[in-house]
């Protein structure tokens, strides 16, 4: 009799355990890498206009004890740093044949680029720095495409995401108009190029400012003929202001030349918007004009000024036609093998920390062979990106298409693509985009 109430008592512990631990076990069994998908996104889209935000609010705070300003990029990167074992889990849902080739070929690049860079870079820092970027954010517009792919995040939302992100572009400039005097302080003691609240000269201003503008012109521009929200508009003028003030030439080259592009091959041309556009990056430009300027390398209509009256095509292009040549004659020198990704630090004559243009900086790390094995790479990429921008006529898929656009053409005469930052807002667009197209055509569409 005893053992039998033992036995059932035994039975009825079991049972209030398993109801206990049945749902956690369920759970446990259930969870799948795929529930890590849309944390992550959101984790990256989140960290997008806080870094923007807190970044430059922080040097504001702390970089007359420093002496640079750089967070922006520096955050960026220790944020996809510490990211990286996360953003692997994408990679497990790379399942089709094309996506396992063009998975490989990414492998096999970085296993090439990480060893020989080591072996051939004189200094490491800006090297590891570059490939250490370029991978995590690799691994970032993997995470994209197959969450795009499989409806877990879309364009819309990444487009939301980044307005919010375009209206911080203007917080740099703000914190300097706050107190001028103590920022030309600043600037005569460290720099007026190294010092700028969260950016670390105006060039990266400039670059994301145009990435922006970029986003907001193309939404409105290829948008049906509906009211647009005023927020759009005052985002517009906010970015514009900011590209002008912060001197960018490239930006309003590479500005222009994307929108025409996109807004040449959109089916849908909303012309009341464009109209519009213009008249507020008009406005945007004119109140530019009156703000302070922290020095020569300020200001759109002082940078034109300038170029006109530069007697020589070095001093017009800023340097850039010296920095092309010597990067030239470097690759003639180890046309076949190079020097490994970003090698600038140490040789002589390539001072900056890149070459200004994206196709140099591959044959002159890689080879002309591997080099340009790349850029065909990249370029059938984009042309896949390009053909669903046609097809989709969407206005969040064309915003997007429209900074990848801008970015890929300001890397032909500047270095957005040797910092994370810009490389982030790339990486996300881009595999939106291409996860989107693979959607569409896994639903025969």
């Amino acid at each position: 009799m005893k053992d039998g109430t033992k036995q059932h008592a035994n039975h009825s512990w079991r049972q209030a355990v398993t109801k206990v631990w049945a749902p956690s076990m369920k759970n446990l069994t259930t969870f799948t890498p795929q529930r890590l998908l849309k944390p992550l996104c959101l984790l990256v889209l989140v960290f997008i206009p806080l870094n923007m935000l807190f970044s430059p609010i922080f040097d504001f705070f702390t970089n007359e004890n420093r002496g640079s300003s750089w967070t922006v990029t520096m955050t960026a990167y220790a944020f996809i740093l510490t990211a990286m074992p996360f953003l692997i889990v994408p990679v497990l849902f790379m399942r089709s044949r094309n996506e396992k080739l063009i998975l490989r070929s990414i492998l096999v690049f970085f296993i090439y680029a990480f060893l020989f860079t080591m072996y051939s870079a004189q200094d490491l820092f800006y090297p590891m720095y570059g490939l250490v970027s370029l991978l995590g954010t690799t691994l970032v517009a993997v995470l994209f495409y197959v969450s795009a792919r499989g409806g877990i995040v879309s364009a819309k939302e990444v487009f939301q995401f980044f307005v919010v992100a375009a209206a911080l572009v203007v917080v740099p400039m703000l914190l300097v108009q706050t107190d001028p005097q103590h920022f030309a302080e600043l600037s005569a003691e460290f720099g007026a190029n190294t010092i700028l609240y969260g950016y670390e000269n105006p060039r990266p201003v400039g670059w994301v400012s145009t990435i922006s503008l970029s986003l907001l012109t193309a939404y409105v521009m290829t948008k049906p003929n509906e009211g647009v929200r005023p927020i759009f508009l005052l985002l517009i003028v906010i970015a514009s202001m900011t590209l002008f003030w912060s001197g960018s030439r490239g930006g309003i080259i590479t500005f222009s030349t994307g929108i025409l592009f996109v807004l040449f091959f959109s089916k849908t041309k909303n012309m009341k918007g464009i109209l519009l556009i213009v008249v507020l990056i008009l406005v945007g430009g004119t109140f530019s004009h009156f703000l302070y300027l922290p020095g020569d390398s300020y200001g759109i209509f002082v940078r034109i000024g300038q170029t006109l009256e530069a007697k020589s095509i070095a001093a017009a292009s800023t340097g850039r036609a010296e920095i092309w040549q010597n990067v030239f004659l470097y690759i003639l020198e180890r046309p076949f093998l190079g020097y490994g990704y970003l090698p600038h630090k140490s040789l002589e004559g390539l001072a900056f920390g890149s070459a200004h243009n994206i196709i140099m900086d591959l044959w002159l790390g890689f080879g002309l062979i591997i080099g340009t094995i790349v850029i065909l790479f990249g370029v059938m990429l984009w042309a896949r990106a390009f053909d669903f921008f046609r097809k989709a006529n969407d206005q969040y898929i064309s915003a997007l298409f429209c900074v990848v656009t801008t970015l890929l053409v300001y890397s032909m005469v500047s270095g957005p693509y040797a910092r994370t930052f810009p490389l982030l807002l790339f990486a996300v667009s881009f595999g939106v985009i291409l996860g989107r197209r693979s959607s569409k055509a896994n639903m025969g569409l």
